[in-house]
């Protein structure tokens, strides 16, 4: 009998430890900070296609494509080593020919550095009547720096708030309890450039040409979730 009830008041006093500490990790409050910022890409990737076609009943081969593309591409002053072949489907030139009718096709992707570049080499594509053209990342080589950053200033935001919260209760902000960070990638307004002039109306070419504007800038954003202790 006499341990069972030694086993009770083991129990009693454990449960109100335990709710005594409870009651005091509740004296915090938890906030949410967040800092957005705007970056200019200084690595631009594209997609680029090139596919034999017709003109005037005669076929427009793949090497001569892909020599006029080539040329574009040192007329818009762009190095070639900036230049990679895109698949394996560029290999096949040997099979391809024993079918008189079959369209071959190349594709490479492209690295630029900046979109004055982007436009300075659309300008000189053009003519290449390459088959597409798809802008499919967009980066800039300080992303990791510029994401410390602005969770810093995330969290500054976040303690901030909850002194401000505080004060307006005559309360008083303590030390941080917890902070969560929630990782977010950077938003890309990536365009669809199509480049295919052999079907593109002067309504898509306008298009092409605001999307060339609107994809600048890569919006980054940060999020924290902070909890301080209530003096």
């Amino acid at each position: 009998m006499r341990i069972n009830f030694l086993i009770i008041l083991c129990l009693l006093a454990t449960s109100t430890a335990f709710g005594q500490e409870l009651v005091k990790q509740e004296h915090f409050i938890e906030v949410t900070g967040s800092s957005e910022m705007e970056v200019e890409p200084n690595e631009i990737f594209l997609f680029i296609k090139l596919r034999e076609f017709e003109e005037n009943r005669a076929k427009v081969s793949l090497e001569k494509l892909d020599q006029d593309f080539l040329q574009a591409l040192k007329a818009a002053n762009i190095d070639r080593k900036n230049l990679t072949i895109a698949d394996a489907g560029s290999n096949l030139d040997k099979f391809r020919r024993k079918d008189k009718d079959a369209f071959r096709e190349k594709s490479y992707e492209l690295k630029l550095r900046s979109a004055d570049e982007l436009e300075r080499f659309i300008e000189k594509v053009e003519p290449v009547k390459v088959y597409q053209l798809d802008i499919t990342r967009l980066h800039h080589t300080d992303m990791e720096k510029f994401k410390i950053d602005l969770k810093v200033k995330a969290l500054k935001a976040a303690q901030t708030k909850a002194s401000t919260l505080l004060k307006s209760i005559d309360a008083e902000i303590g030390k941080p309890i917890m902070v969560r960070d929630w990782d977010q990638d950077p938003v890309q307004p990536l365009p669809y450039v199509r480049a295919n002039v052999l079907y593109k109306t002067e309504e898509q070419a306008a298009d092409v040409a605001q999307e060339q504007i609107s994809f600048r800038k890569l919006r980054l954003r940060a999020q924290i979730t902070a909890q301080f202790e209530i003096k």
